[in-house]
């Protein structure tokens, strides 16, 4: 009896080891994967100041899903299940020339409508329930559908919840995937129907809401710039050879997943673009989807140059001289303004 003891006290005692052995270990690669960027400061010893040079006035409304800016042309698609969803402009002088878009089944048609981003002057668009990505090109008064892809399952024959897609290059896309317990990206060759590479987002939390954690996503040649909507965070990876391996990192950790009322959720970034080999990041100016600050980083995460708009704007775009233009929706109408600094 005393031996039977001894041994259930013995491989009591191990088992406490073994686990905390495991808890550790557990804890070491969640620190790892987090120590795996190189944390910079997002400090800036420069800060300029961008005035309005010239502003636009649109009659059209738009629930904006997204818009985009070519050598001629200013694209602007909007949300809600109606026809008619993508409109396209003149640019610089923004007169109206044609629209585009039909919901239902038929095979240029969508059912649900979502958008992303194509690396050339296209359009990017998808439908989870019709489960296919098309890509659209500019005619001189038209669109034509450039190519048209399928979007794969998941494991239940469902069609993963895809809340955006960047095009990397040809058929390879960065599939921004937010899960009911975890958010995540695909590198996936969607011509092939296959996934090549995947990567687990490191700091969304398992039993939260993708909502507060939820970003924007951009790509500049092989990189991959993650700003956070609603953390003061910005992440920089490495997407190359079909594999996401985190580079720097900026801001903090702090999220705002235990808020009740996600209405209340306070904004930090609220665009990206590039220009010229540099990350433009536009920033809430207090905590609402306006904001009047550009912070520009390099490509290796190092900050440049701080902007301080005249007018505060809800997105940001470069035009074809790289020019920062900036999208206001008003009430009965759409304000786009030209920024320029003075000796430009």
């Amino acid at each position: 009896i005393i031996c039977s003891v001894y041994e259930k006290t013995y491989i009591m005692r191990k088992s406490i080891i073994y686990l905390l052995f495991l808890i550790v270990v557990a804890s070491c690669t969640q620190q790892k994967q987090h120590e795996s960027f190189c944390v910079k400061e997002g400090s800036f010893d420069e800060t300029k100041v961008l005035n309005v040079s010239d502003s636009i006035e649109m009659e059209d409304m738009f629930d904006l899903l997204s818009w985009k800016i070519s050598s001629n042309r200013i694209c602007f698609v909007t949300g809600g299940l109606s026809n008619n969803f993508l409109s396209v402009y003149s640019y610089p002088v923004c007169e109206k020339l044609f629209d585009y878009g039909e919901i239902g089944q038929g095979p240029y048609e969508f059912i649900t409508l979502n958008s992303g981003d194509a690396v050339a002057e296209n359009m990017l668009l998808y439908d989870i329930m019709g489960r296919k990505l098309v890509e659209l090109s500019f005619g001189d008064d038209s669109l034509r559908v450039f190519k048209s892809l399928p979007l794969y399952n998941d494991e239940k024959g469902l069609c993963e919840p895809f809340t955006f897609i960047s095009q990397i290059k040809g058929d390879k896309y960065l599939m921004k995937v937010d899960g009911t317990d975890s958010s995540y990206w695909d590198i996936a060759d969607l011509a092939q129907s296959k996934i090549l590479g995947s990567y687990k987002n490191p700091i969304r939390k398992k039993d939260s809401s993708y909502t507060p954690f939820d970003f924007i996503q951009y790509i500049s040649d092989s990189t991959l710039v993650v700003a956070y909507k609603y953390i003061d965070r910005i992440e920089f990876y490495s997407i190359a050879d079909d594999e996401i391996k985190p580079k720097f990192l900026l801001g903090k950790n702090k999220d705002q997943s235990d808020i009740k009322d996600y209405n209340y959720l306070m904004q930090y970034y609220l665009s990206v673009v590039a220009r010229s080999g540099s990350i433009l990041c536009l920033k809430s100016s207090d905590g609402t989807e306006s904001g009047d600050i550009i912070e520009v980083y390099d490509i290796n995460g190092e900050s440049k140059m701080k902007y301080l708009l005249e007018k505060g704007v809800n997105s940001i775009n470069i035009d074809a001289e790289g020019h920062i233009i900036g999208y206001v929706p008003n009430i009965n109408k759409t304000i786009l303004y030209r920024f320029m600094e003075k000796n430009d």
